[in-house]
Formats: C-alpha cells, structure tokens, sequence
C-alpha cells in the first residue's frame, strides 16, 4: 500500500510543478496576469512617459524605427482586448518604445477562465511620431 501511497503524491507533486510553471505569458495554466517582453534591439532607450501607439499593421518603410522588443500578454479572466492593449503599452513604456505594431489579439482558457484574452505584438522606437499621425495609420494611442 505504502508504493501505491508513493506513487499518488509523486504525481500530485509533477501535476503541481506543471500548474504552477508556466512560464509564458499564453500557457493556460498562469495564475496572474502576466505581460513579458524579450529584447530584440541591443539599443537600450530611457523610459517613455507618452502615449503609446497600438496598430495591427506594419509600417510603410517610409517612417524609421528601431525594433526594441516583443511583448507577449496574458490575462486569467474574462474581459476585452483593451485591457490586452493597456497591458502592452505598460510594458512598451517601460522598455521605451512609443508604439507597438504587428499586435494581434485572441482569447484561450487561461487561469481562471475559459475565455481569457491574449496578445502579441513588436515593441519600436518611432523616431519621428510626425510623420506617423501624417499617415493616418489605423491604430489606437494608450
């Protein structure tokens, strides 16, 4: 009885180690909403306290930027992809990036819910915004 005994808590033990490793921002099995970025620019820049830029789309080759970092959110409830956008423009400041593009958006079970909305976009420098609002680029400032 004493190896059955063995071999149950054995599996509780792994079971629990998978549950609460997840280590990325789309694993289901999150317990709090986690925002990650992983640089891609050898550049470092300050903090940026404007607004972040938000756009589905790429770039016309006609505005610079410098590609700084990806961010990856994930949410353990229900809600819209705003809070998904709030989250990334967070986590863009803190890099120093004034926009992010590329962003997509969709939900899967996560934490605590069926449902829990996600997002991915590229984190960039803009080094000149002028000449973005001058495009009028479909997008969102937060």
């Amino acid at each position: 009885m004493k190896n059955k005994g063995s071999k149950i808590l054995t599996v509780i033990a792994a079971l629990s180690v998978l549950f609460l490793s997840g280590c990325s921002a789309h694993n289901p099995f999150i317990i709090t909403n986690t925002t990650q970025s992983s640089p891609v620019s050898k550049n470092q820049y300050p903090v940026y306290t404007g607004k972040v830029f938000i756009t589905e789309q790429s770039l016309p080759v006609s505005i610079e930027f410098d590609v700084i970092s990806t961010v990856d959110v994930g949410k353990v409830w229900y809600g819209s992809s705003s809070n998904v956008y709030a989250s990334m423009a967070d986590r863009a400041r803190e890099v120093g990036a004034n926009a992010i593009i590329q962003v997509r958006t969709w939900r899967q079970p996560s934490g605590w819910a069926w449902a829990a909305p996600h997002g991915s976009g590229q984190a960039i420098k803009i080094k000149d915004l002028n000449k973005l609002e001058a495009l009028a680029i479909a997008g969102e400032w937060y």
